[in-house]
């Protein structure tokens, strides 16, 4: 029976944390869970912001000098916490940053990105599967979306995309679980959302980016 989606209740600022370890033990025995959470980084970023919109949300997600945006499209999608967001009936996504140190600053931080996120599972799973989704990123070069499916000794499984967006400390990253053929268009729209801003997320931005979510409703 395939792993579907359940709301992890809280923001996770380590992904070695304990609680992290208990979630990954939580998989292997089939429970409903969500990838885990935020990476590993030596400033952690600030909580991501969200601006209601007349049809969903805009992310602003900061870390030093930049910040990630994205948006979510759909007037029922729902808040969790500031990590995670319920996008539609058994749809989730979490939002995470992982700084370039934990990917021994490869140059090529999308790609060491997704093996990071793979290595990590292969700890704690029977079976890793991970798959290139450049059909779903059209010709941009700083995204990268890679399918991961998760199995446990049982064959029950838990799929995600990977959405990562190259920062200049690390990546910003997407998960969008589970992975299925019918959320690929809402893979796309955040795919073509998910930007990277090189200014500070200060209170001037917040109030111009406050300013353009108004003129959406």
């Amino acid at each position: 029976m395939p792993i579907t989606l359940s709301t992890v209740s809280s923001a996770r600022r380590c992904r070695r944390s304990k609680m992290s370890e208990r979630l990954a033990q939580s998989l292997l025995l089939g429970a409903l869970i969500l990838l885990p959470g935020k990476g590993v980084q030596a400033e952690p970023p600030e909580d991501p912001i969200y601006l209601k919109t007349s049809n969903g949300w805009n992310g602003a997600y900061a870390h030093g000098n930049e910040y990630a945006e994205f948006r979510v499209i759909g007037n029922g999608a729902k808040l969790q916490d500031p990590y995670h967001i319920l996008l539609q009936k058994n749809v989730g996504m979490m939002v995470s940053f992982v700084d370039q140190k934990e990917l021994q600053n490869d140059k090529d931080v999308l790609s060491a990105h997704a093996q990071w996120e793979t290595n990590y599972w292969h700890q704690h799973a029977s079976r890793v599967e991970s798959n290139n989704r450049a059909d779903l990123i059209g010709t941009r070069k700083d995204v990268k979306v890679t399918e991961i499916r998760v199995y446990n000794d049982k064959g029950a499984q838990l799929s995600s995309y990977l959405i990562g967006l190259a920062a200049k400390d690390g990546v910003f990253a997407l998960s969008v679980s589970p992975a299925k053929k019918d959320i690929d268009p809402l893979v796309k729209e955040l795919v073509s959302s998910f930007k990277l801003v090189p200014r500070k997320l200060d209170a001037e931005e917040t109030k111009r980016l406050s300013s353009e979510a108004k003129a959406q409703r």
